[in-house]
């Protein structure tokens, strides 16, 4: 999460009870396919399952305990995590290529190893950030990839996502990594528009999801 909230109508749920349901499709689907995989797709399913055991089992219990999501976004997340689950086991069920692991794959595992290791270092430290916040007024975050851009929780994500891109190499991957660009670069450019509005002082010189470019 950037660390700003918008404000739904309609039903709310507990957000860890929330986040688990939504998130773990993504998990659980691939899980149920693991037997039938060819040898040569182990690991990048391996590493799409190792990302959302966090998301879904480590992630929301990272969270305060009381705060609330939408029903409707958990419902949404649910339907997108279980679709994407078993977009990439199918592919990757079909992904008969040589067996030994290339240099661009192993490129790509290193790859996504430091884009979930940004992503969870930027979490931890928004959490900071939340602890330390008094009242409404939202903190500069100033820690790792933060120093570069606004939304460095989300430029890991999409770091992770290319990796997994050149490991698997499958098309059900590249929409994967290039929707992944786009839904998340869309929402870091929201938050960086709003932390310069809203953050007095805050760094001009900061892009809002992509280092140097975006």
């Amino acid at each position: 999460s950037s660390g700003i909230n918008a404000e739904y109508g309609g039903a709310k749920m507990n957000a860890r009870l929330g986040w688990m349901i939504q998130e773990c499709p993504a998990f659980f689907v691939p899980l149920l396919y693991a037997n039938l995989l060819p040898s040569t797709s182990l690991i990048p399913m391996a590493m799409f399952m190792v990302h959302y055991f966090n998301r879904s089992f480590i992630f929301p219990f990272l969270m305060k305990h009381d705060l609330q999501t939408p029903v409707e976004t958990v419902i949404s997340a649910f339907i997108f995590c279980s679709f994407n689950g078993w977009l990439q086991v199918t592919f990757l069920l079909q992904n008969v290529h040589n067996a030994s692991f290339s240099l661009v794959q192993i490129a790509g595992l290193l790859i996504f190893v430091c884009g979930m290791t940004i992503n969870i270092s930027a979490d931890s430290h928004l959490r900071e950030l939340a602890v330390q916040r008094v009242g409404k007024q939202y903190l500069t975050p100033t820690k790792g990839f933060f120093r570069l851009v606004s939304a460095a929780n989300y430029f890991g994500e999409i770091v992770e996502w290319f990796g997994f891109l050149l490991v698997a190499q499958t098309k059900a991957a590249l929409w994967f990594a290039f929707f992944t660009l786009l839904f998340l670069g869309q929402r870091g450019c929201q938050a960086h528009k709003y932390y310069l509005s809203k953050i007095d002082g805050y760094p001009r010189n900061r892009r809002a999801v992509i280092p140097f470019l975006i």
